[in-house]
This record gives C-alpha cells, structure tokens and sequence, in this order.
C-alpha cells in the first residue's frame, strides 16, 4: 500500500512540474563563438538528456569490449571444469580397474584443465613407478621437489624410488635423513624398521618404531611385538604389544612352560586361538620341555579343558587335540578326535598322525573309505606366494617383513553371541 501512494505522489509531482514547465518554456540565448543557438528550457533539457545517454552508452559499450577477454577467459574455465570433472571421474574408473595407460593420460588431462601441479605430478609419479618407468620417476620426482605443498610427498617418493631400485644403503640413509625431519611418522618409521629387519639387525629396527602408538594397526603393532621380542627383550612385554604375533606367541608359551606356569600357557593359547587356528601352537605346548608322561598327561587334560569351547571351530582344532591325546598315550581318545575330522577335509597330517595310533594299538584300523588326502599345509608369504613349513620373519625369496600367513587362519567359525542377535528368543514372524 505505501509503494501505491508513493509512486502516485511521484506520479504528480513530476506530470505538475512537466505541466508547469511546458505553460513557461521562456527562451534560452546560448553564443558560441560566432553562433546563436535560442531555444526554451524544454529544448535545453533535450539535448542534456541525449548527451548523457550517449555518454552512458558509450561507457557501456566501452565496458562491453573490455570484458571480452575475460568473458572469453571465463567461458574457457568453464569449459575445462566439465572436461576436468570429467577427467576425474575417467580416473576414478581408471584406478578402480588399474588402467596404468589411461591414468597417466587423464593425470595429463587433469594437469591440463586445471593447471594443478601437485596432484597431476604425484599421480604421473605413481603410474610412472608402478610401471618400473625410474627415468620418468625420477623425472616427476624432482617437479615434487619444487612445489613446497609437496615437501612430504617428495620425501616419501625419493625413498620409494630407492627401494624401486633396489638401493638398499641409498633408501636406508634417506629414512635416517627424515626421520630427523619427521620424528613421528608412522611411514618412514615403519619402513625403516623393516629395512633393518632385512638386516637382521632386530634391535635398530626395534628402536627405529618403538615410539610410534598405532593400536588399531594389527599389521604395525604385530611388526613392534616381533622386533620387541627378536631384540632379546622380556617376551611378556612383547605380548602386550601384540597379541597378533604367532612368533611371539610361542615364545611366550615356551616361557611360561621353562617358569612352570603351565596353566597360564593353556590360558594364553584358549584367548588367542582364533588369531592363528594353528596346530603347531598346541604341539609347542605338549612337547616343549617335556619331562614325563605324567607331565604330558597334565598338559592334555589342560589343554582339553582350554580348547574346549573352541572344539567346533575348525578340524585343525580336533587335529592338535588328537596330537596331545596321541603324546599322552591315549590312543582311543586321539583317534575319536580325528574321526570327528570330516573325509575330505583330511590332509598327510591327519593320515599320519592315524597310522602312527593304528601302529601304537591292534584293536584300531585305518579307515577303508580313506581316498587321497591334500598335503599339509604350509605356511606361506602373502607377497611373493612361496611356501615354508615353518614360521619366519623375513621371507628369503621377496625379502618381505612379516608377512608370512597360516592357510586354515581363515577357516574358523566363530561362535555367535546371542546379543548379536537380540531379537532370536521372540517367535519368528
């Protein structure tokens, strides 16, 4: 309602000022030089109006032309947002499907539409790595170098250049370099303490990662508790590290067996028995210091009572119970537990270890339905896939830390807890 009255009394000022104008035009004299231009106040008004909307016009038109460029500039900007975006989203894809050519062409593309530096060049620096290319590596390497934002990353790449090439003594130095840069980090303290491991050199390379606090790294914490317990410190320290450790585990066993703390070997092996489900950890148990067969019958029926809860778990428990059994002279009780062992899950471990009891009773006989049974399983390096039948730390054909895997530590079933299920005691719907 105001913007009503208002325009209506702008209205009227302006049709009584243009009405009272036009009644008193008067008469304007203008010399100029040797000219007379006469006209009225209506006239006059004219030509002012004409000149400032030529001058407005004018600036418009000015500004219309200076702003081409950047008109055109920004119709290019967008244009390479699309074909950025673009880019991106072909090297997600790429990645995905580990498509090296077509990463480093879109790394290019990226570069190109967004005139991105650091991104594009550690992108083309991991293809070019990743395709044993060192030369455009180091090429990329040393544009890292230059970008400020990137000081890490260059640090991080020079070292795994190194390594790429096989530089032991150059990468190793290059860590010792910036660890001094960067104390805490968990890369370079990680792969310095691997490089000594290569080394054997167990206690530089537990001093190199004892500072670093990781506890949801299983694989870092697991690499600490080894190099805590290799370097010749207390092997109870060592398993607080990390209870993930099958070499620390035993070690641990083997302690508590020499201090005759039996029943804390039994306990410690029933806690952490679904990280490995191996039966070389129960064989450690029955037969490390030894002494009778009245020992060895103590150490079963402890052990019987640990695994008990875990019987269902996996054969590879029923296997290790019927090795205690067998240890302890109880031929019956060792070849009922293998019996509970499935036909074809069998493996030479199994048919041996019954033979042996057929061997050590007349009334027992070797089943006759028993067909060829897979070999025993051996444990293997997660990196190069060559197999050992024991357990060690550095892998003698690839060289890699830790990374030596039991085969049956995935085939175990785990027993539900009911409150996994809170609704399972109300009737089925």
């Amino acid at each position: 309602m105001f913007k009503i009255v208002k325009f209506f009394l702008i209205t009227v000022i302006l049709s009584y000022f243009a009405v009272w104008i036009s009644n008193r035009p008067g008469k304007i004299r203008i010399v100029w030089e040797e000219y007379l231009i006469e006209t009225n106040v209506i006239g006059l008004s004219v030509v002012f109006f004409l000149i400032l909307l030529s001058i407005i016009l004018f600036f418009v038109l000015v500004s219309k032309v200076k702003n081409i460029p950047e008109k055109v500039s920004f119709s290019q900007k967008e244009k390479n947002l699309v074909l950025g975006n673009e880019s991106l989203d072909d090297l997600a894809i790429n990645l995905f499907l580990g498509d090296r050519e077509a990463l480093e062409k879109n790394s290019r593309r990226i570069k190109k539409y967004f005139k991105n530096e650091m991104f594009s060049t550690v992108m083309l620096f991991n293809t070019a790595l990743s395709n044993n290319n060192l030369d455009d590596a180091q090429k990329y390497l040393k544009i890292l170098k230059t970008i400020p934002k990137a000081s890490y990353i260059s640090s991080r790449a020079d070292v795994m250049v190194a390594l790429k090439e096989n530089n032991i003594d150059k990468a190793l130095s290059l860590l010792l370099e910036y660890r001094n840069k960067y104390d805490n980090d968990t890369w370079i303290s990680e792969k310095l303490a691997i490089l000594y491991s290569q080394k054997k050199e167990w206690e530089l390379g537990w001093e190199s990662i004892k500072k670093i606090k990781a506890p949801n790294n299983k694989l870092l914490t697991s690499l600490q508790a080894n190099l805590h317990a290799l370097s010749g410190k207390n092997i109870f320290d060592s398993i607080k590290i990390s209870e993930n450790s099958f070499h620390v585990l035993i070690e641990a066993i083997k302690q508590f067996i020499t201090n005759d703390e039996i029943s804390k070997a039994a306990k410690l092996i029933e806690k952490n028995w679904f990280n490995f489900n191996c039966s070389e950890i129960i064989e450690t148990f029955i037969k490390h210091n030894l002494k009778n067969n009245a020992d060895s019958l103590k150490r079963h029926k402890l052990i019987v009572k640990a695994m008990k809860k875990h019987l269902n778990s996996s054969d590879e428990v029923r296997l290790s119970l019927a090795m205690s059994a067998y240890q302890a002279k109880i031929w019956g009780e060792s070849q009922k537990y293998l019996d509970d062992i499935p036909r074809e899950n069998w493996d030479e471990r199994t048919k041996n270890l019954y033979e042996e009891i057929c061997k050590k009773s007349e009334k027992l006989s070797m089943p006759n339905d028993l067909n060829d049974v897979s070999p025993s399983p051996e444990w293997y390096c997660i990196s190069c896939k060559i197999r050992y039948k024991q357990w060690q730390f550095v892998c003698e054909e690839c060289k890699a830390v830790n990374s030596l895997k039991w085969p049956k530590a995935n085939n175990i079933t785990k027993k539900r807890f009911f409150l996994e299920n809170p609704f399972r005691h109300f009737p089925k719907m």
